[in-house]
């Protein structure tokens, strides 16, 4: 799963499980809560328990819909989303490093999505995001964001979005 590449907006990683998943389906809805009606659309994809620089990468982020608000950013953007489970308890740093857009890094407990874990905008000098957890217990599954800053359009910026994720 290490270093996987999702051309042309297709994604390479086996799509998430289901969890009691309804029988409907709203394009036009913006932000689901509850983990069985986390939208398809907007999650590309489950990432397991992999650990790397990168995780995964998404080439063409200007072409998916915005599902999601962040906390801590100003306005609606484009996003995608992954879920990750933690595959031992212990501290785990997150983070976009690598994108060539100005992201915003938002972590959720995937069992309860609107619970929100941590937000990141503009790691140190970066435009790039990054999030550490000290003791994450394992097997926590976490629903991942990445959005791009305020509305930007990605296409100022670039259209990459790199996820890393290491065991510190």
């Amino acid at each position: 799963m290490e270093g996987e590449e999702f051309e042309g907006g297709e994604s390479t990683v086996a799509p998430a499980k289901e969890h009691n998943a309804p029988d409907f389906s709203d394009p036009d809805a913006f932000e689901f809560v509850e983990t069985r009606d986390v939208h398809a659309q907007a999650l590309l994809g489950d990432l397991g328990n992999a650990i790397g620089s990168p995780v995964a990468t998404y080439s063409a982020i200007s072409t998916t819909s915005n599902q999601w608000s962040v906390s801590c950013n100003f306005g609606g953007s484009r996003d995608i989303s992954y879920v990750w489970t933690a595959p031992a308890t212990g501290s785990y740093t997150f983070s976009t490093i690598g994108s060539n857009f100005d992201t915003v890094l938002q972590i959720r407990n995937y069992r309860n999505a609107s619970e929100i874990l941590g937000c990141n905008d503009d790691y140190h000098t970066t435009e790039q995001s990054r999030l550490v957890f000290d003791s994450l217990p394992k097997g926590t599954a976490l629903l991942i964001i990445i959005e791009a800053y305020d509305g930007s359009s990605t296409n100022q910026y670039g259209n990459y979005a790199r996820l890393n994720i290491y065991k510190n």
